[in-house]
């Protein structure tokens, strides 16, 4: 009885009495013993235990199935407020799809659409990765900042074709706009003659387009990633600073500790459910397009600069300005 009672402390286990009534048999002949009875008697009869106790730790939600559920909230409030400023400005055209509410991208909208984005992923970063709270206010704002284009640029890809099934005509900009190839830019209020150099803006726009796509579709579309993996990816993201982030040691841990728990919990993911032995090659192409769209962010911050010091346009959004350059 005392090893029994040891163990029930030590563990804090609690069990549920057999009958309901906490009556139930304890001799030692009792066929099926009630634990909960038992444990009862014990402590009736005077049993103490004041040896060390084991802590309880509460179990904690995956980290996949934590970007899953926030990416989910994130999303749903973000189409929310685009709706609200697709109908606000009353600019946009809308596109037919069968299950989603879809208009074309539009001048009018892109600077407010984006920062109502800007603020609620920052809500999501902060909800999905709490442990970085414990960062300074400045070392936050870097990795946010380093992440967010990264992220943006996934998420096109992943909608695309999520919603589209493939990545051709169309081409998600935010949850609700995308952009339609067959729509010339100045149905989507890019006149080309709109300021000085304008008809030059656009064609350098889609170049950078151009080059940009040249560079991520042939890794994505052979990645061919699943919906898990797309969670993985987007914390893999956030963990790789570019050189020029300066950040503490103790910011750079918690960093690898995150990617090291993505790992394993992708580990467990190929095993269990898709019952994979060798999954090197998956876990291969998911690195390959972590370092493609690295390279994706460089050439876009590269066009930025070129963007805000070339053409006789600058950017007047203060988000755009803070996050962007």
């Amino acid at each position: 009885c005392s090893s029994f009672f040891k163990r029930i402390m030590t563990t804090g286990k609690q069990y549920l009495c057999r009958q309901g009534n906490r009556q139930c048999e304890t001799s030692i002949e009792a066929e099926f013993m009630c634990r909960r009875c038992r444990f009862d008697k014990c402590v009736a009869v005077g049993m103490v235990y004041e040896g060390p106790m084991r802590v309880r730790r509460h179990p904690t939600t995956p980290i996949l199935q934590r970007i899953k559920t926030e990416l989910k909230v994130s999303l749903d409030l973000r189409r929310v407020r685009e709706l609200q400023l697709v109908r606000q400005f009353g600019c946009h055209s809308r596109i037919y799809h069968p299950r989603e509410e879809l208009y074309n991208v539009h001048e009018s909208t892109c600077n407010e659409i984006y920062s109502a984005s800007v603020a609620e992923s920052f809500y999501f970063y902060k909800r999905t990765f709490p442990a970085l709270h414990k960062l300074s206010d400045r070392e936050q704002e870097i990795i946010f900042k380093n992440f967010l284009d990264k992220f943006y640029i996934v998420e096109s890809y992943h909608r695309t074709r999520q919603i589209w099934g493939s990545i051709g005509r169309f081409i998600m900009c935010s949850i609700v706009t995308c952009k339609d190839a067959d729509v010339p830019m100045d149905r989507a209020g890019f006149e080309e003659n709109k300021f000085a150099n304008s008809d030059f803006l656009i064609s350098s726009a889609r170049s950078a387009a151009d080059e940009l796509h040249s560079v991520l579709l042939p890794v994505f579309n052979k990645s061919n990633i699943v919906e898990k993996e797309y969670h993985a990816l987007i914390a893999l993201l956030l963990c790789e600073l570019d050189t020029s982030c300066e950040v503490s040691e103790a910011a750079l841990g918690m960093l690898d500790r995150y990617r090291q728990e993505v790992l394993e919990d992708l580990q467990t993911y190929y095993q269990n459910e898709l019952c994979l032995v060798d999954y090197s090659t998956r876990v291969g192409n998911l690195m390959t397009l972590n370092h493609a769209i690295q390279e994706c962010k460089s050439l876009f911050n590269v066009y930025l600069q070129f963007y805000s010091t070339i053409f006789d346009v600058y950017i007047t959004d203060d988000v755009m300005k803070k996050f962007c350059l």
